[in-house]
């Protein structure tokens, strides 16, 4: 299994309209092949930050995802209402024997 976080902060008054515009994706991309859970998260301590938190069966689920036309178009859509970059960070889950 693949876990992503994507943390970005909006800038001053913009967070709302983020979350709005991104509903979209979000719909779009819960019924992509691979993708096991698909969540943004506003943060509980500021109104700027925000957080993708992904699920995916495979990494190659996860890169046929950030090539989808409606993920291109989100991120097209929100980056002026970003105040600064997005942190990603990408997780892979390996079996442990005990």
């Amino acid at each position: 299994m693949i876990i992503v976080s994507a943390k970005f902060t909006a800038k001053p008054g913009m967070r709302d309209k983020i979350v709005e515009m991104s509903q979209k994706a979000i719909g779009l991309t819960r019924k992509e092949k691979g993708n096991i859970s698909y969540t943004l998260f506003k943060s509980s301590d500021d109104d700027t930050t925000l957080m993708y938190f992904e699920e995916w069966e495979s990494l190659d689920a996860l890169r046929a995802h950030l090539k989808t036309e409606h993920i291109r178009e989100a991120r097209e859509a929100r980056k002026d209402l970003l105040d600064g970059g997005v942190t990603v960070r990408v997780f892979e889950s390996k079996e442990v024997a005990l």
